[in-house]
């Protein structure tokens, strides 16, 4: 990770050409002109049965190593999972390909996807991810974190739905599996007419990206993952209160820098690859995001972290903050409490 907001996108539409100036061109286009650092190429493109890879290996990792020459900080393939056993043996012999599983010579590291991103999606086991993923899960990630090795710093992630109820079983057991390192919830605020399940007012900018954060930040704090990714909607912005358009694209994404997360990815790429004048002001706003500088840390400890360290730490420290009084309410909520190491022979 650098020091800026790393800006992903889910990259589908039409393939490039074979030739090192249609890759370099596709390539440049994306990180370049669109800002995108974090690029996730979709490996089905829509096609039947979904769990199957529809780019030729090779093909796919030329644009693995042309994204890369770009000046993408890491690159990632997207997969869509059924809940069968016959699917995920399938999906799992087909992207070992791309990782040289089985091939006689080593596939260089720079031509391999740094991870993995599940998309634990649909409701019909034979479709999607449906109910038996609760059985498959570590079937699936087993499978797919053990094509990936021989290759340094490669990992899973998953890209889920995140319903107001709470995570579905079969999603959970995905993020709970060891190799899962990355959580990518969709938080889509959208507009797509009053007649669409999006005219909820839960799918206004503000209230979806801090229902998802309240659902999958406790992965995060719970060491199950190392980051949490805000999927976030580039397309139907012209929402019917609120803020529209660009507006609303700058404030959601705000609202997910505020909340922590580091990492943003946009479904998705056919929606600012164009020349109209609307995609030209997504990828001016991309752009502009991929250049945001991340915000410092929070200095000191909070309340709750030094109460920690006084009761169950090893007695090396003291608390300073309102030093001899009684501790009050707005202390409780206070962001300035300060640990200090006392004298070896201190016994408080």
């Amino acid at each position: 990770m650098t020091d800026t907001i790393q800006v992903g996108a889910w990259i589908d539409g039409p393939q490039p050409g074979d030739g090192a100036t249609a890759l370099d061109s596709w390539a440049s286009l994306i990180v370049r002109d669109c800002g995108i650092t974090a690029p996730i190429i979709v490996t089905n493109v829509g096609i039947q049965p979904l769990y199957l890879s529809r780019w030729r290996v090779d093909h796919l990792q030329d644009a693995i190593a042309a994204l890369r020459s770009a000046g993408a900080e890491e690159v990632g393939i997207m997969v869509w999972p059924a809940a069968t056993t016959t699917a995920i043996d399938a999906m799992v012999q087909d992207i070992g390909k791309v990782y040289g599983v089985d091939s006689s010579d080593e596939v260089p590291r720079e031509r391999v996807p740094d991870f993995i991103c599940i998309d634990a999606e649909g409701n019909h086991n034979g479709s999607g991810w449906g109910p038996a993923g609760a059985l498959l899960a570590d079937r699936l990630c087993d499978g797919l974190a053990g094509v990936q090795d021989g290759h340094s710093m490669t990992y899973l992630s998953v890209t889920a739905i995140p319903p107001r109820r709470g995570l579905r079983l079969q999603d959970a057991s995905l993020i709970r599996h060891p190799a899962v390192r990355v959580g990518t919830p969709q938080a889509y605020s959208q507009y797509q007419g009053p007649n669409h399940w999006s005219a909820n007012p839960y799918f206004r900018v503000g209230p979806i990206q801090r229902g998802t954060w309240a659902t999958w930040s406790p992965l995060l704090e719970d060491g199950h993952i190392d980051a949490i990714k805000m999927g976030c909607a580039i397309y139907a912005q012209d929402h019917p209160t609120g803020p529209t358009g660009i507006e609303a694209l700058r404030q959601a994404a705000d609202i997910c820098i505020d909340l922590g997360a580091r990492r943003l990815c946009y479904w998705s790429f056919k929606h600012f690859r164009s020349a109209s004048k609307l995609h030209g002001e997504r990828r001016a706003f991309l752009r502009e995001l991929s250049q945001t500088l991340c915000p410092d840390p929070e200095n000191g400890l909070t309340f709750a972290d030094a109460l920690d360290q006084l009761v169950f730490g090893d007695g090396e420290y003291e608390a300073m903050a309102r030093m001899g009084c009684t501790i009050k309410q707005e202390d409780t909520v206070a962001d300035d409490w300060e640990l200090i190491k006392t004298d070896e022979g201190c016994k408080s």
